[in-house]
């Protein structure tokens, strides 16, 4: 029930997105947007997005605890505090970087009883900062909204804070950072001269286990340089550090719609 109200949330944001842009006047083929362009001069994006994600997995609250979460976005936005999500890129003909900052602070509920505590929750607060160096490896089709494919390789960092709250007490918080390598391709596809299609994978790993993204959204221009857009990200994380004597293991996937919005120059 929770995936398909996701659904009906992302369809009624397209179809917002779909009729704004509609209402602009279509303009003949011309000169690409800034963030388009293929020539000598620099481009930059700035593009804040909110991402309305559920969370599920295992997370360790303690040298030798692990507990179950399972959350919908429903579930957290109640113990909400605070949030950050923002992209940021810059482009020079075919070479450019990108950087992503995901910050949220949550409470998340447990599965079953833990430590003997019933509606037990875990203080989750996450930081996840990639930086990337990307190479455009396809670039043509149409002059006003070309097509293009890019590949990717670069860094990403997670930190990660939890603590175990219960009708019991509260545990002392567990930190946790690891530093992944990523690689990865995305693409933008256009659908006309205002509408695009965009889709982007990658995977990590040598700090994780395995780490693994999707991603695919929907865009509308709406003038030269805006483009606001909605769709979906599936982000899966695997990191387990575990010994005998202590327990770290950050198992969990965030799963759920977004929307966004850009600024090129």
């Amino acid at each position: 029930m929770t995936t398909l109200r996701y659904r009906a949330e992302a369809a009624g944001i397209l179809g917002l997105l779909l009729t704004c842009a509609g209402a602009i006047p279509a303009r003949a083929q011309g000169a690409p947007p800034p963030a388009l362009a293929m020539d000598d001069r620099w481009h930059f994006v700035v593009a804040p997005y909110f991402w309305a994600s559920g969370i599920s997995g295992d997370v360790s609250v303690g040298d030798v605890v692990t507990v179950p979460i399972d959350a919908s976005f429903s579930d957290i936005i109640k113990d909400f505090d605070f949030g950050l999500q923002a992209r940021f890129e810059g482009r020079k003909g075919r070479f450019g970087f990108s950087t992503d900052l995901l910050y949220v602070n949550l409470g998340a509920p447990v599965k079953g009883t833990v430590a003997g505590a019933l509606d037990a929750n875990v203080d989750f607060r996450q930081a996840i900062l990639e930086g990337a160096a990307f190479y455009r490896a396809y670039h043509g089709g149409r002059a006003d909204n070309p097509a293009f494919v890019d590949v990717l390789a670069g860094a990403r960092y997670y930190g990660t804070r939890t603590r175990l709250q219960s009708s019991l007490g509260d545990s002392d918080a567990k930190t946790i950072n690891w530093m992944d390598a990523v690689a990865g391709v995305r693409f933008h596809a256009p659908l006309g001269a205002r509408f695009s299609l965009l889709g982007r994978g990658d995977i990590a790993g040598f700090g994780s286990e395995f780490a693994w993204s999707l991603e695919g959204d929907l865009a509308a221009r709406l003038g030269e340089r805006w483009l606001v857009g909605a769709g979906w990200k599936h982000l899966d994380i695997e990191y387990d550090k575990s010994d005998s004597a202590v327990r770290e293991r950050i198992d969990i996937a965030y799963d759920g719609p977004r929307i966004w919005a850009a600024y090129s120059w």
